[in-house]
């Protein structure tokens, strides 16, 4: 069998097909995802900070993009390369972790099993796909630091972790999955209350001080954020809940995100194709069960209702190296084959589906081009600044304009200095945005949602923030 022969190399040459794959289905669209397009906005500028998101991601993007120019393929080609480090990291890991080269490989074909992952991080998800990679990379250098304390580990934590930190705001709970686990955990005392851990705290201090001093600063940073993702978890209004509801409601997105691997994997246990193996408690299942504390903790105290599988991925993805680790498969080679086809048909379906969705008339946004914005921009307002709705208006529309300066409305972050002497029209959706304004153009059955656009005066009534 041609896959069967295929050598300990099928990890990399997924991470290539996939870098491959995630930057070519780019061609497909007419316009951004919406990482993307909020990438191709916020990338205009190197700030400490871009709305409620930590700014290591844009940093990273508005690099490439003075190397590549502003293309769709320089936004999708960046998300493909944290996509083929995701699975490189994973690997390498679950070879540490595991010592089978094969049960290792399983559980990165496992993540085809993992419909969160396999689609969002392959199609869309910028910051929690940086964050994926963070939070693994952290869990390899706790590995090596369990075994040898050298000053150079020590140093690679402070940056892992700080790069971490500057992913996702997120990385706090694996921060606090880790000093939970110090209460349990003699490995991790010894890693933590090392004097090495001094050039660790530092690094960290080092990368974060300008972030979070830009964060706490009295323009009100802190509290807009706050306000996000409160707004972003809050209970439907009027609705009441109990203690249990969050832990309800974090246990059942738990299962959602991987009911197709626990099928797949109770299945071979049905089947008798596996079985449970003796796990050891080690500092990693430790950390696991201090992890899932959290969460549970975080939930139940603040009261979480909504949650998105998205946001747990993170935290969540490296314990199926765990998953793999105490389950013994009859024919580890056997399943590794069939995963490697299976991984390998999923990339397959995730590259046909885009134009599939065009060619069988699929509503998809990203099949809804902005060239009729931007023409009536150009044509009748060429001379005049642009103040767009969102950034996923925003960001298409620089996509087509790549040397010129926009603006949104929804930037909390965009510097004052930005709005001074303002000349220059929004555009606006829906009737009721008007309000009497004077309205130059307008535009028909625009977009997926076939909204009708206004472009009025901009009298500057922006809620901006920032000071310079």
């Amino acid at each position: 069998m041609v896959l069967g022969n295929i050598s300990v190399h099928k990890v990399n040459h997924l991470s290539l097909i996939s870098f491959f794959a995630i930057t070519c289905i780019s061609f497909f669209k007419v316009a951004l995802e919406l990482e993307d397009a909020e990438q191709a906005y916020y990338s205009q500028w190197l700030r400490w900070g871009y709305d409620d998101q930590p700014p290591l991601f844009t940093w990273l993007q508005f690099g490439i993009n003075q190397l590549l120019g502003i293309h769709k393929v320089s936004f999708s080609l960046f998300r493909g390369l944290i996509f083929a480090s995701i699975l490189l990291l994973l690997y390498q890991f679950a070879r540490k972790m595991v010592k089978d080269g094969k049960k290792a490989e399983l559980a990165i074909f496992g993540l085809a099993l993992i419909p969160v992952f396999i689609d969002f991080t392959f199609r869309r998800l910028s910051h929690t796909s940086l964050l994926c990679a963070s939070v693994i990379a952290s869990y390899m250098v706790l590995q090596r630091l369990v075994h040898q304390k050298t000053w150079g580990d020590y140093a690679l934590f402070g940056l892992v972790a700080g790069i971490g930190a500057l992913s996702k705001y997120n990385y706090v709970f694996f921060l606090a999955a880790l000093g939970l686990t110090l209460f349990f955990d003699a490995s991790m005392r010894r890693v933590i209350f090392h004097k090495k851990i001094a050039l660790t705290l530092l690094l960290v201090a080092v990368l974060l001080f300008p972030h979070f001093h830009w964060l706490m600063a009295p323009d009100g940073y802190l509290a807009v954020i706050r306000g996000s993702i409160r707004l972003k978890m809050e209970n439907e209004p009027g609705n009441t809940i109990s203690a249990i509801d969050p832990l309800f409601s974090l246990l059942l997105n738990l299962i959602r995100m991987i009911a197709p691997l626990l099928v797949v994997v109770t299945l071979a246990f049905v089947l008798g194709k596996a079985r449970l193996e003796r796990l050891k408690i080690d500092w990693f299942v430790k950390l696991a069960l201090g992890q899932f504390a959290v969460l549970v903790l975080f939930f139940v105290v603040m009261g979480v209702q909504r949650v998105e599988e998205r946001w747990l991925l993170p935290l969540v993805l490296p314990f199926i190296v765990l998953l793999v680790r105490s389950v013994e498969f009859k024919s580890a080679k056997k399943w590794s084959t069939y995963g490697f086809a299976l991984f390998l048909t999923v990339i397959g379906f995730q590259v046909l589906r885009t134009p599939a969705e065009k060619i069988l008339g699929i509503g998809s946004s990203v099949h809804f081009g902005f060239g009729p914005l931007n023409d009536v921009l150009q044509k009748n307002h060429g001379n005049k600044k642009w103040m767009l709705p969102n950034v996923t208006y925003g960001g298409n529309i620089r996509l087509l304009n790549p040397k010129r300066e926009v603006f949104t409305k929804d930037d909390f972050s965009l510097p004052k200095s930005k709005l001074c002497d303002f000349d220059g029209i929004e555009v606006v959706i829906g009737k009721e945005q008007v309000k009497g304004k004077r309205v130059f153009d307008s535009i028909l059955d625009f977009g997926k949602e076939r909204n009708t656009l206004f472009i009025i005066d901009f009298e500057g009534d922006m809620d901006a923030r920032s000071t310079n």
